[in-house]
Parts: structure tokens; sequence; C-alpha cells
């Protein structure tokens, strides 16, 4: 497949140069015998006049961007155990080239030193330059980001699926379905997920390798069930075969379900200060010096209480046993996106029904529902944050969970 991404506010014609203005005019409310004069068309190109983005930066598209291209093959077996169930094995694989993403083009190439951005000495967008959108801007303060939306990312996925599905026999039916994935890219996109660390923006403008790991959707190991099971209790079953009507209107025809769902946790990266300026996003990597032991993992201390879990707090400062530390100033973070995760999660799901046959149509069901039948609770991400002084507490975005919750009700069919 191939095709153009939308991006958010990028593609706006307000947003692309020579479009870059907005008026924002506060007008008088009406009041009693007095009525507001309507603001003009012209008037919509005079004073109160600010740049869409706040001054902040200017957006721009190469004249060579190219659309997504997307392949995707599947390898699939199928194999009956018996007559009435089958086991389902395949494979899923994915990339993509030219997926869209976005950075500042007027990144430094020397880190350290801010002349050597491609467009320092430009009059309108350098980092020296003058703010023509705000013209009371002092001379040299002017927007020196120029955020470009380019086509240079990738993305892949490799998943090995199973599903386990057993037709209605002896009342029980079922579906079992297993995937173990990966998903890899080195950019999010332009739009918000609720992962910590990660963004559409390469941190390094001129390395988007370095941007490469897990996405922020992957989940490695993902479960679900569902299942129904009619029990072989009251007349004509295999318990209580020849009970009479009443003892079966109580005990028999009943069914049980399930659905059940778990999987494990989205990757996370770990953030610090922001040591260099020049990235759009406010993301900003650290250090990884060496791999995170976890041991004692609670909600308070989600990466531990090794020492390899505390952070490096001194910038460009490793002490040999911290895994994450600060960089040092002007210097990108060496730490892969997803280099930790959060906590998984686990759903069970419960439901009883019956129906109660009164004469000829007329029937009454009756069912109860237990949603998370065992109230597990599911937690949040992680604060990732190095600096932060809950950094690994997963209590900060509650549980990702609801509480158990019980449901009766019943319905009369006629």
């Amino acid at each position: 497949t191939s095709f153009f991404e939308g991006n958010s506010y990028n593609q706006r014609l307000t947003a692309i140069a020579p479009f870059i203005q907005a008026v924002n005019i506060q007008v008088d409310s009406p009041a009693p015998g007095q009525v507001t004069v309507p603001r003009t068309a012209e008037e919509g190109f005079t004073g109160g006049t600010t740049s869409y983005s706040g001054s902040s930066y200017f957006n721009v598209y190469p004249q060579n961007i190219q659309p997504a291209y997307v392949q995707e093959w599947n390898l699939t077996a199928e194999y009956a155990l018996t007559h009435t169930a089958a086991l389902q094995v395949g494979y899923l694989g994915e990339q993509g080239q030219h997926v869209e993403d976005y950075g500042n083009v007027n990144a430094p190439l020397n880190n350290a030193d801010p002349t050597s951005a491609p467009y320092y000495n430009n009059q309108y967008i350098g980092v020296a330059g003058v703010d023509t959108l705000n013209p009371m801007t002092p001379v040299g303060v002017g927007p020196g980001t120029l955020m470009i939306t380019e086509s240079r990312a990738m993305m892949n996925y490799n998943a090995l699926q199973a599903v386990l599905r057993q037709h209605a026999t002896h009342g029980l039916e079922f579906t079992v379905n297993y995937t173990y994935g990966r998903a890899m890219t080195n950019s999010l996109g332009n739009y918000f997920l609720n992962v910590n660390g990660f963004s559409g923006e390469f941190q390094d403008y001129y390395n988007s390798a370095a941007d490469y790991g897990p996405a922020g959707y992957d989940v490695r190991h993902d479960f679900s069930a569902t299942g129904v099971y009619a029990l072989p209790v009251g007349r004509g079953q295999e318990f209580l075969s020849g009970s009479n009507r009443g003892l079966d209107e109580v005990v028999g025809g009943w069914k049980l379900s399930t659905a059940i769902l778990g999987y494990s946790g989205f990757p996370e990266t770990i953030t610090g200060p922001n040591n260099n300026s020049e990235s759009i996003s406010g993301v900003y990597r650290v250090n990884q010096y060496r791999k995170l032991r976890l041991v004692n993992r609670s909600n308070a201390n989600w990466f531990g209480t090794d020492p390899s879990a505390s952070p490096c707090t001194t910038a460009g400062a490793d002490n040999g046993v911290c895994a994450f530390g600060v960089p040092a100033p002007n210097a990108f973070g060496s730490e892969s996106n997803g280099a930790v995760r959060g906590p998984g999660y686990f759903n069970t799901d419960l439901s009883a029904f019956k129906d109660f046959h009164l004469f000829e149509s007329h029937t009454v069901g009756f069912r109860f529902d237990a949603f998370n039948a065992f109230n597990i609770v599911s937690y949040g991400n992680p604060d990732t944050g190095i600096q932060d002084p809950l950094f690994g507490n997963v209590s900060l975005q509650g549980p990702r969970s609801t509480e158990r919750r019980l449901q009766f009700s019943a319905h009369y069919d006629f």
C-alpha cells in the first residue's frame, strides 16, 4: 500500500510560509442598546498579528516529500486437532518506508556551536535573525527553529500468531488467541501516544538511526480468550436428566461464559533535562551506561532497588553503577527508545445466564455479569523523568483497570 499521511496541523496552510500569521482580536460582548460593530476582512490584515506557532518556529515542506510505502506478508497453517478443534499458527511481517517525521532543519551541525546551524545568519529564521512577524521583538531574538516535515522514518513489525478454536461440543466452545510480536520504528509520528519519552521528531536531526527502537505501541505478549459452557445439568442432560420441570427450571439450562484479556507492558524511554535546545518536541533521552538490573520491583520503585536503578544526575558523570545518567551539556543521550517497560494488563470477565420458558414463545432471561471478576489492579506507566522526585513510581497515572463491577439484568421476550 502507498498513501500520503495526514499529520495534524503541519499540513495547514496557516502553518506554512507564507501563510504564517493569525489574528487574535477580543470583541466586546453585546450590551443592551448597543450593537457590536462587525470586523471587516480588511481589518484582518492589519494589527494584532502573531505567528501561527507563537513565533517559536516556522514550518516548511520539502518539494520531494514521498508518500508512505508499506509492504505486508504472512504465512499461516491450520491443523485439525479433532473433528471440532483446530490450531492455527501464522507469521505476519510488515515494513514501511517513507514514513513521515519532522525535525529542526536548522539544528546546529555541531551541537555545542549554535553558529553551525545551516540558517544561523538568515535574517528571517536564523538564531540571530529578526522576528518579522512581531516587529516589537528585539533584533537577534528571531525564531531559530525551522520545522521540516519529511518522509525519512521507517517501521517494521514481526509476529507469531496462534489461535486455538474449539467448536461447540458437549456444551463447550472457546477461542484462545496469542501473539508474540515486535514493532520497531525510529519515529512515533505526529499524534499523541500515552507512553513516556517518545516523539515523532528525531532527537538528533542528523542521526535518525539513534532513535530506532521498540515502537511506543509495541506489545511483546498479547493474550485473549473467550468461551461459553452450557452446563450439562437438567432434563435430558448428563446430570439430573430425570428432573421434573420445577427442578429443571431452577438448575437446568444455565450457561457460563468468560472473556480474558492480558498483555505485557508498553515500552518507556527514560528522559532527562534539556541539555541541548535544538529539538522541537521537548523529549530528551539520557545516557544508558549499562543494563538495568530489576530487583525488588514495586509500585513505588518500578525499576527496583538495585543500585543500577538509581540514576546518575550529574551531567556526563558515570559512577560505575547507574544504568541511566544525565548527558553532558550540548550532548545527545545514548539511550535508545523503549529501554524499559511499564506494567502489563490483565482482566477477566465472567457471566452466568439462563432463559426461563413460561408458555408458548414467552421467555424471561436472567443474566449476571462480573467485570474484572478477580478485582486485579493493572497500573499505569511509571514516571520516567530521571530528575523527578517520584522517578519510577507507577501510582501517578492511577490504575489502568477499573474496579470489580457486578451487574444483574433480566429481559422478557414474547
